[in-house]
């Protein structure tokens, strides 16, 4: 995540430069040369196994800056992979439809109720006859009508289970299925790049300006654990006086001399602050430190072999 900071901590050469032309040129704004700051952040609390960079180290984009424990991710997409395969399995059992071993069970149970059906039908007529001649009480018809109603029940379901195996699966069972199988691919996306984020690398290139965790530490989620100075884009950070405010337009070019380095460097508006803020003690003498100025940022592209933080100054030409 990339922030805009505020204002670099003062400098005592920046307060003696400032001092020494404040009566020679209204026009002059002080600043330091700044780079975007980016913070790397963890999304998980496993501690930190390795560190492979350090402050003040230079980083292409992509490069790893340290790695946390993967054991507990790593357990979680495996178990993620397995209910995957086992969708998939069932979805593949629906679409080919029973096997031919399974139907034949099945036919051979109907078959076998479907004699018993008869039989309990042959002893319930045998029941009524004999109860009929008075030789049988009706508890007894009772019990062989129950028997023939149970294997009829028993006939009737297995022909229903041998019908719905020789129809095959339904399309909304199916469709059910293949939702299941779609759900557990992205719960194993998810968990295979939760275990990819836990190689923090550099997300452009740019230079280590601290690393803030120790090998063995858990940091919170969400935690920074390193921060970065983007390479891409180096600019000075610049306090316009209100009274040059109306004239601090984005495009406007600016010569800017850096403390250490000889001649000025030109440098281009790129972003003035609408919100005005105080003064910081070091920008003006002491009879205008009450006065508001402006934050704004001048991109200096030929400053890019340059360290962050050295003390400048731009001159308003017009």
């Amino acid at each position: 995540m990339i922030k805009r900071l505020p204002y670099a901590p003062a400098v005592i050469t920046l307060a003696l430069l400032l001092s020494a032309c404040e009566g020679e040129n209204g026009n002059l704004m002080v600043g330091t040369l700044e780079r975007e700051r980016i913070e790397l952040r963890v999304e998980s609390s496993e501690p930190i196994i390795s560190i492979a960079a350090e402050d003040g180290q230079r980083m292409l984009a992509g490069e790893t800056v340290l790695a946390q424990d993967p054991a507990r991710h790593q357990a979680r997409l495996h178990q993620a992979e397995a209910e995957r395969d086992r969708a998939a399995a069932r979805l593949a059992e629906l679409r080919r439809g029973p096997r031919e071993e399974s139907i034949r069970e099945a036919q051979s149970r109907l078959q076998a109720n479907e004699v018993i059906t008869r039989n309990a039908r042959a002893d319930l007529d045998r029941a009524r006859e004999v109860f009929d001649r008075g030789l049988s009480d009706e508890a007894t018809l009772d019990t062989a009508r129950t028997r023939w109603q149970a294997a009829m029940a028993r006939e009737q379901g297995d022909r229903e289970a041998l019908t719905a195996l020789l129809n095959g699966a339904t399309a909304e069972e199916l469709q059910q299925a293949q939702a299941q199988v779609n759900a557990l691919e992205a719960a194993v996306t998810q968990a295979r790049l939760d275990l990819e984020r836990l190689v923090i690398v550099a997300p452009v290139d740019g230079t280590i300006d601290k690393i803030l965790y120790q090998v063995g530490e858990r940091p919170a989620i969400g935690s920074s654990v390193a921060v970065m100075l983007d390479n891409r884009r180096t600019f000075a950070r610049i306090y316009v006086p209100e009274q040059l405010r109306a004239q601090m337009v984005p495009g406007t070019a600016l010569p800017v001399t850096i403390d250490g380095v000889p001649g000025s460097m030109s440098g281009v508006v790129r972003w003035v602050s609408s919100d005005a803020i105080f003064t910081p003690y070091f920008a003006l003498t002491e009879h205008d430190r009450s006065r508001l100025s402006y934050l704004a940022e001048v991109d200096l592209p030929d400053a890019s072999a340059l360290p962050t933080g050295l003390p400048l100054q731009a001159e308003l030409t017009r």
